[in-house]
């Protein structure tokens, strides 16, 4: 069994159709799993929304922001017009374009998913078995695991949520984070996602996928659709990192412009 992992995709519909293009060229999934934050930040959340409806054999996982949008937690936390404002407004500007048909769609997604593949399971969450708020990365250690029984079926633990892709041994538990389709933050301003498959095999086989799409199409969209975190989202997919971890954001001026720093 193949099974695909296309994690954050941020209504990045763009992105979102190179993965599911180069999926296709592979032969394509016998599963995939979107483990939540399928819509805020991005330009194109109804699209995205349709277009999800349509895979086949596809289970979707709620995400953290994913729950904000149905909490109403937005418009705003922080005030004033800085880069955290911006993104707040962002989830009444998203849900806006859902619509009820949408967020009834989130009402509905569980929190985990399993597949089962011969005596062996993958388990897909967000963030981790604990919370759709905590990332596992490279920086996760061993006693950070201390206490989830995830049961000795379990051979991969795949997430999503930090928008960074890993592959690696935590706790003797084999870990894929998915990274980010639609806005990864490790640097490689390309699409990623992971296919997984042999979860009977005593060791399975993972892969981390890179797929290049037109960012400026993108970046179009965001100002074309008055999207109000906009300056923030072109920096995001050009240099691929988070503001909030950059110093050279304020730097960042608005559509075609060259980025400085």
């Amino acid at each position: 069994m193949k099974i695909a992992i296309l994690s954050d995709i941020h209504s990045n519909i763009v992105a979102l159709e190179s993965v599911l293009e180069d999926l296709s060229k592979l032969g394509g999934a016998d599963q995939i799993v979107v483990p939540g934050d399928m819509f805020a930040y991005g330009p194109a959340p109804r699209q995205t929304l349709e277009r999800l409806h349509g895979l086949p054999n596809a289970h979707f996982l709620l995400g953290n922001t994913d729950r904000y949008l149905l909490e109403g937690t937005y418009p705003a936390i922080f005030s004033g017009a800085g880069w955290r404002h911006k993104l707040m407004l962002s989830f009444e500007w998203t849900a806006q374009r859902l619509g009820s048909e949408g967020l009834r769609f989130l009402e509905a997604l569980p929190l985990y998913q399993v597949i089962r593949d011969g005596a062996g399971e993958l388990l897909a969450v967000h963030g981790s078995p604990r919370s759709d708020e905590e990332g596992l990365s490279l920086k996760t250690t061993d006693a950070a695991l201390h206490g989830i029984s995830l049961g000795p079926q379990v051979i991969v633990l795949a997430c999503g949520h930090t928008h960074i892709p890993m592959n690696h041994i935590i706790s003797g538990l084999r870990v894929v984070n998915a990274g980010s389709v639609g806005i990864p933050f490790d640097g490689v301003p390309r699409a990623c996602y992971a296919l997984i498959s042999n979860l009977s095999a005593a060791s399975p086989h993972i892969e981390l996928r890179r797929v290049a799409y037109d960012i400026e199409a993108v970046v179009t969209q965001y100002y074309d659709r008055q999207h109000p975190a906009a300056d923030m989202s072109a920096y995001n997919l050009r240099v691929a990192r988070s503001v909030g971890s950059s110093q050279v954001y304020n730097q960042v001026v608005h559509k075609g412009q060259a980025l400085t720093g």
